[in-house]
């Protein structure tokens, strides 16, 4: 079968809306020309619609005439690179999505490994920031609960002491290998402030905490959160007041 014939057979089978690449594609590694000679017929043959830069979806028919892919999947088709997950979701997106904000941003902020770039999609932007933590998909909720922990002070229409406990609430229902894989990423890449944070809630769980977390911080930095103290009883032996 010709790789034409091997990309029509495949472009099927992908589901009208679903952001793709050329290596998506059979034979990209091998005829990488051919592959792309033979997705540019199909884009002018109206079978597929070319998003951006080496990335196509196959257009889905509405009532008012073609639709665009989805929000989340054109937010899917940044987050990937190569087939390799390359970022996720940040900012106010996310604070708004663990329930930490009600207010609903227009720009969607992605944290990614590698270069920073912006997109107008329409009715949204994506814009990114670059994180030199490294993404593996089993991390990235733990990642995303340090990063609101890390911006707890700037979250808009949000209380300190009412989203440190809905973070409590969500850390508590990691497992207990989520839990330390948590600890380690908050010593590795995150601040001081973060780490003392992690501190206070894993202490009002009663969560084992290695003494390597409270060393790491320096016992004469005070960190300044105004938490309450009756909902926080162990914050003062983590320097937050």
């Amino acid at each position: 079968m010709s790789i034409a014939k091997t990309i029509e057979k495949r472009i099927d089978r992908i589901p009208a809306g679903q952001v793709f690449s050329y290596q998506d594609l059979p034979s990209y590694a091998k005829s990488p020309d051919a592959v792309m000679k033979s997705v540019s017929r199909l884009v002018k043959k109206k079978r597929l619609e070319r998003l951006s830069k080496g990335k196509f979806y196959v257009p889905k028919k509405g009532m008012l005439g073609l639709r665009k892919p989805s929000d989340s999947e054109l937010i899917r088709s940044m987050l990937y690179k190569d087939r390799c997950l390359r970022g996720y979701v940040t900012g106010l997106s996310l604070f708004n999505q663990l329930g930490l904000t009600t207010q609903v941003p227009r720009t969607v902020t992605l944290a990614v490994n590698g270069g920073r770039y912006d997109k107008e999609f329409g009715t949204m932007k994506v814009k990114t920031r670059v994180t030199r933590v490294p993404i593996e998909k089993n991390d990235v909720l733990l990642l995303q609960y340090l990063d609101a922990l890390k911006e707890i002070k700037s979250i808009p229409d949000s209380n300190i002491n009412l989203s440190l406990k809905i973070l409590r609430k969500k850390i508590a229902e990691l497992s207990n290998q989520e839990q330390a894989k948590l600890i380690s990423l908050a010593k590795k890449y995150y601040r001081p402030q973060v780490r003392a944070l992690v501190g206070v809630i894993f202490s009002s769980l009663k969560l084992a905490i290695s003494e390597s977390l409270f060393l790491s911080l320096n016992p004469t930095t005070i960190y300044k959160l105004n938490l309450n103290q009756e909902d926080w009883p162990m914050a003062s032996q983590w320097n937050i007041r």
